[in-house]
């Protein structure tokens, strides 16, 4: 079996590189497509994905080899053609996936978590769900009963997702003929927007195509408003993995009858949209859209940012050594890692304001005139 090196690792200084680019570039262009609590939420649900990976990515890896292994019908080899085939049939599998993650509840639970923040820029690439990862494994299994080898196919896989990342921006130009065939960050940006002429468009990870042939492409018609229907609620990115899934499962306990419960799990997530829940009446005009955005004091932040520094430099020195470490240690390392993401979400929510606040109502009451 050959054996490929690890791309996203190779990558990950390219995509720091990108980000700090893309950065600088909006500040000099004042355009603030990055808010600094969003984009610590962004980073830390990478972080959270990559630390909870040795479970995801072990047992997708161990269900492939196995199924690869014992069960394939034929032996496929590795060749160029191959790899070119294995990256197209990769991406139209990822096409029905994500969209069939749009229209049901419970996949939507977890997919959510990369739509919720109201920018586009590249850290939203990295803010990925710990649901989704085990979800995905399942609609990849295949390539291996029919003979993709295990090198190739988690190659190509990961060129995929490296690919995806380069595309969330606004900063790179439309590339129209390039736009033709291949998903862009034009097509992309329409994809991440709750205006209603774009939801549930441009589905494709790698080639546009698909959305093109089965009716989901959109072209650009109006000035983009990104986020989802539903309010975002957390900026803390141990939250922001359970919240709509808690939701979905509160609304079923809510409805009567097996076929309800059902629908509400599997069915249509618009009733999670915030539009669903206030429609308007006739000649209503709906009022500007409430927008999560915390407010704290500038030392809470400097905790934050200084918390996440460090938490930056941990998980780089961890994922250089856990390969060596025992699955209890890794364990221990994720609850450390998500304990301290959790610490700073909670100050990026203000929750921390919320408490001084009691307090103080507390301290007042307390008091008495002299």
């Amino acid at each position: 079996m050959n054996v490929y090196p690890d791309i996203i690792a190779i990558g990950i200084p390219i995509m720091i590189a990108c980000v700090v680019i893309e950065f600088i570039y909006d500040m000099r262009q004042k355009v603030k497509a990055f808010r600094l609590n969003a984009t610590l939420s962004n980073i830390s649900c990478g972080i959270f994905e990559q630390v909870t990976g040795f479970i995801s990515k072990g047992l997708f890896l161990g269900v492939y080899v196995l199924v690869y292994e014992h069960w394939r019908i034929m032996t496929i080899q590795d060749t160029v053609l191959v790899m070119l085939a294995l990256i197209t049939l990769i991406d139209v599998v990822f096409y029905f996936f994500h969209r069939l993650s749009h229209r049901c509840s419970f996949l939507w639970a977890g997919h959510v978590v990369h739509h919720e923040i109201e920018e586009f820029n590249l850290t939203v690439a990295l803010r990925r769900s710990v649901m989704q990862e085990f979800t995905i494994i399942w609609v990849y299994i295949p390539f291996a009963f029919f003979g993709f080898s295990p090198g190739a196919f988690f190659l190509m896989f990961a060129a995929h997702n490296l690919y995806q990342f380069l595309i969330h921006t606004t900063y790179l130009p439309e590339m129209r003929t390039l736009g033709l065939v291949f998903n862009t960050p034009y097509h992309h940006e329409i994809h991440h927007c709750r205006n209603e002429a774009y939801i549930d468009k441009n589905f494709a990870g790698v080639f546009i195509i698909w959305d093109k042939m089965f009716g989901t492409f959109a072209e650009r018609t109006e000035k983009p408003e990104f986020g989802v229907g539903h309010l975002t609620t957390t900026l803390n990115p141990i939250k922001a993995q359970v919240t709509t899934l808690m939701l979905v499962f509160a609304e079923m306990k809510r409805r009567t009858g097996f076929r309800q419960k059902l629908d509400a799990l599997f069915g249509s997530p618009a009733y999670l949209s915030y539009e669903y829940e206030k429609p308007l009446e006739p000649g209503q005009v709906r009022p500007k859209r409430p927008y999560y955005n915390p407010q704290i004091s500038s030392s809470q932040m400097k905790i934050a940012v200084i918390s996440f520094i460090v938490m930056l430099v941990s998980i780089t020195i961890y994922r250089n050594y856990e390969n060596d470490l025992s699955v209890v240690y890794q364990w221990v390392a994720m609850f450390l890692i998500a304990g301290i993401l959790f610490f700073i979400g909670n100050i990026l929510d203000g929750k921390f304001n919320a408490a001084q606040q009691d307090r103080n109502e507390v301290g007042d009451a307390g008091k008495t005139n002299p």
